[in-house]
């Protein structure tokens, strides 16, 4: 009779969205990456990512650290656990570690070995970067 209403979250689409930083296929970073517009990476990042609107990885994308923001798009590889409100797990996408989400959508071929934790117990860490 009184249940406690959950909010929905509605999806985000990211692509509408102005995507400030690009990491091409051609590069390698090592180091961690903090920022606040979303930032695609198509290359190689050896470190963690913190991201306060979005993180998308590319086709040929691949992580290994941490990625932590409020949504994140794999179509590439992830080596590493990640916290997010949102995380779309396309296809092509593969995530080796724990996923830390409030919502979660696997499309069929979508990879991923480790643990869910589903649920608003999770914090997202902001980069603290001012917003210019």
């Amino acid at each position: 009779m009184f249940k406690k209403e959950v909010p929905k979250i509605q999806p985000t689409n990211l692509s509408q969205q102005a995507i400030s930083t690009v990491i091409a296929s051609e590069i390698e970073i090592t180091g961690d990456i903090k920022g606040t517009n979303t930032i695609r990476i198509d290359g190689k990042v050896t470190g963690n990512i913190t991201i306060d609107s979005g993180i998308i990885l590319g086709e040929n994308a691949y992580v290994d650290g941490s990625l932590n923001s409020k949504t994140i798009i794999i179509y590439g590889t992830l080596k590493g656990n990640l916290t997010c409100d949102e995380l779309q797990l396309r296809s092509t996408g593969k995530v080796e570690g724990d996923l830390n989400v409030k919502s979660l959508e696997v499309e069929i071929g979508g990879k991923y070995n480790g643990k869910v934790n589903m649920g608003a117990n999770h914090k997202i860490i902001e980069s603290n970067l001012e917003k210019v």
